[in-house]
């Protein structure tokens, strides 16, 4: 009985060992740059974000402006039994999508540079030129043309009307890190949007559309947003050549 019992109390003592070593080859796992990926903790950080915090110092930080995307005055969307907060929510006020890219990296050490997307989203403050910021985003580089393939496809398949009368709302949407592009038809018509993230990151990507500060885009204009993106991951390629 004795002999018995002696593997089986080494069970515990070797099942520990196991997860601390699965633990172990989990955080040895790191991107090209060194950094290795955001902690389960962490997740409310982009791979840029945590690369500056944790793997950048002293940390060359750069903007690049990659372009401008007009958003003008429109009729909102309804959205069936959601209740609009006043009759001048009825129309979109004018605004402005920023484009930026962001690069950083340990100084002396480009090689280790790490990009991320940042979008702007402002709407007019009513004095002439200025504007109001709403928010931003950040996507990061490896999502630029993932980003871009989607609104491709978005574009594509716009103009497929749905085939039952009791679908009220269909969202097709893109969401990585803290930005979400998409397009949504509510009756008969069709609206590109952009949102950024404000708090409550893991599920940003569940929120209905009129749920978070929304920008408006006439559905066309997808194709401006995919070649704007487009642009972004060109500047990236630009400098990983250079």
């Amino acid at each position: 009985m004795h002999r018995l019992d002696v593997p089986s109390r080494r069970l515990p003592s070797l099942a520990l060992a196991a997860v601390i070593g699965l633990m172990c080859a989990r955080a040895g796992v790191a991107h090209a740059d060194g950094s290795p990926p955001p902690a389960t903790a962490s997740d409310t950080l982009s791979h840029y974000e945590y690369f500056v915090l944790a793997n950048c110092a002293p940390c060359v930080r750069e903007l690049y402006f990659i372009g401008t995307l007009a958003v003008p005055t429109m009729n909102a969307p309804v959205f069936s039994g959601v209740a609009r907060a006043s009759a001048a929510a009825s129309t979109t006020r004018p605004g402005e999508l920023r484009f930026e890219l962001l690069r950083a990296y340990p100084a002396g050490l480009e090689s280790r540079q790490r990009f991320a997307m940042r979008v702007v989203l402002g709407v007019s403050a009513g004095s002439e030129g200025t504007l109001y910021p709403l928010g931003a985003g950040l996507l990061d580089e490896e999502e630029v043309p993932v980003l871009a393939d989607a609104l491709s496809r978005m574009g594509q398949s716009m103009s497929r009307a749905a085939d039952d009368a009791s679908m009220q709302v269909v969202d097709t949407e893109f969401h990585a890190d803290s930005v979400r592009m998409g397009t949504v038809r509510t009756g008969n018509e069709v609206f590109a949007y952009v949102q950024v993230a404000q708090g409550d990151l893991p599920r940003f990507g569940l929120k209905q559309v009129w749920e978070l500060p929304t920008m408006y885009l006439p559905a066309k204009d997808i194709t401006a947003l995919q070649k704007t993106v487009l642009q972004v991951n060109a500047k990236i390629r630009a400098l990983r050549g250079r």
